[in-house]
């Protein structure tokens, strides 16, 4: 009970000194970071073979829903926390969101737009190549 009060009350001397225990805003950088040029891969099949999304370094993104498909998704994407939002730039008004695991991504349904070709459901994963 002693240590613990003890420790308590490091932590709330660190706090009013303004020391910072958890930065969230570096946590997003390092998710985003591990994201730079990195390729997912749906562990579903696509549209006629692999369903991948590209992170490109700019903070833009590519998606092909398979080989048959002749739809190209591109955006911009961006992190808060740890999910991952993609947003569509082609003239159609969709938004993707994902939570950033540590080699993969996993679709979030709700809020999030369907994919064109192909039905990805809640929890499914695109895992990192």
């Amino acid at each position: 009970m002693k240590k613990t009060i003890i420790l308590l009350a490091v932590i709330v001397a660190l706090l009013a000194a303004g020391y910072v225990i958890w930065d969230h805003s570096n946590q997003e950088e390092m998710n985003a970071q591990n994201l730079y040029g990195r390729t997912f891969v749906w562990e579903k099949e696509g549209f006629g073979g692999d369903f991948t999304i590209t992170l490109n370094e700019d903070g833009t993104y590519e998606y092909y829903a398979g080989y048959l498909s002749s739809y190209i998704g591109q955006g911009n994407w961006s992190v808060t926390g740890s999910e991952l939002t993609m947003t569509e730039t082609t003239g159609y008004d969709l938004t993707f969101h994902f939570t950033v695991k540590e080699n993969e991504l996993v679709y979030i349904a709700e809020g999030s737009s369907g994919f064109a070709y192909v039905t990805v459901e809640d929890g499914d994963r695109f895992i990192g190549l």
